[in-house]
């Protein structure tokens, strides 16, 4: 598919994957450590100038080191300020409280658990151990800290994650669990002979056509190891067409790559999506303030950030079995690409083969995007 026929930046950047969750806690943590520890050094040796008191030089070092665990997160986030664009961009006094909340995290931890292990390895180390150099018991008592850290910070992460969609079960919300992959295609290909020959070559039942109404809010959900939350309001027509089917929703998604054990041509970017959906029974409403049911407007609105509503609709084809559907999706504000998306419930295996399938016989381009952002 030619460049030309996507928005520049969709086109450029169409897969973003937030990474293992382990090793970027590690990366982060360690880099606030690390950027401590040098504070450390350089602080306690200029104070050694001007004192000599022994409880003095022993306390400064670690009280000073405290300050290395911001500098990283201010510069990240005065990058995404400069970044954004001017549309988007919000006070600069918002990325820097991000930048706070960041350094405070690793902050926490350090104090609360890095240094009472560290401690704990040091002395050890030096009672059973003191033939080793005190700088290789250092590093290595220095390291395993930030491991056992990046460990319990994901740890306590996932187990906050399972508590936060028990709440939400406990207040009447469902919730539906499934692996997607998507992808851009030019216009200029007849959308209904591409879901034929899909479903031909997959044995898939064609469904009739629906259309959708989505609205998205800003919101202020937290991110759970590289999920990325969204709420909306999502009306539909029932596939047998007995209804509307009227939901609000809280989407967490994240991507990752597919690890592959043979080398082959193409590369996988599947996404997990929790889907954690409240049946409205009542007229659609138009904002989150007029839902009616309580526990369902205090819990959406107590999470919306911004009176922001991104507005999305679209027509959908598609062909499912029991585990595997594709479809493609139309949207009547752009004229350039349809986006189809394959998704399984559980099995992985055969969300790559028709993956791999489509990537072989169409003109596509895999994205780890959605609709939300192809209309910014």
């Amino acid at each position: 598919m030619s460049k030309k026929l996507l928005s520049k930046r969709i086109a450029e950047k169409p897969i973003k994957v937030p990474g293992n969750p382990f090793w970027n806690v590690f990366k982060r943590f360690g880099r606030d450590e690390a950027i401590a520890m040098v504070i450390n050094v350089l602080g306690t040796a200029i104070i050694a100038l001007f004192a000599t008191n022994p409880l003095l030089l022993s306390v400064a070092g670690p009280v000073i080191e405290k300050i290395g665990f911001f500098p990283a997160h201010i510069k990240e986030a005065l990058g995404v300020y400069k970044t954004t664009p001017k549309k988007s961009r919000k006070s600069r006094s918002y990325y820097l409280k991000r930048a706070f909340k960041g350094g405070l995290t690793s902050l926490v931890e350090d104090l609360l658990v890095h240094d009472p292990i560290y401690i704990g390895l040091m002395f050890v180390g030096l009672t059973f151990y003191s033939g080793i150099p005190v700088w290789l018991l250092s590093a290595v008592s220095f390291v395993i800290a930030v491991l056992i850290v990046s460990v319990l910070e994901v740890g306590v992460t996932e187990a906050r994650y399972l508590l936060f969609k028990k709440r939400l079960k406990r207040a009447g919300f469902g919730i539906t669990t499934y692996y997607e992959s998507r992808f851009f295609i030019s216009t200029h290909k007849n959308p209904n002979k591409i879901l034929a020959q899909v479903a031909k070559e997959f044995n898939l039942s064609h469904l009739k056509p629906i259309e959708y109404h989505d609205k998205y809010f800003g919101n202020k959900l937290p991110v759970f190891s590289g999920r990325v939350p969204k709420i909306r309001l999502r009306l539909r027509k029932n596939q047998d067409g007995t209804g509307l089917n009227k939901t609000a929703q809280i989407i967490y998604t994240r991507a990752y790559e597919q690890s592959k054990r043979t080398l082959e041509q193409y590369r996988y970017f599947p996404i997990k999506k929790d889907k954690i959906y409240f049946r409205l029974k009542q007229r659609m409403p138009q904002t989150l303030e007029r839902i009616k049911n309580v526990r369902c407007r205090r819990i959406l609105k107590r999470r919306q950030e911004e009176e922001s509503v991104l507005r999305v609709d679209f027509t959908r084809i598609a062909a499912h079995d029991d585990e595997l559907l594709v479809s493609i999706d139309k949207l009547p504000a752009h004229s350039s690409e349809y986006i189809l998306e394959i998704k399984v419930y559980k099995n992985i295996k055969r969300l790559i083969e028709a993956m791999r399938f489509v990537m072989r016989e169409f003109p596509v381009v895999q994205t780890t995007k959605g609709k939300p952002e192809l209309e910014h």
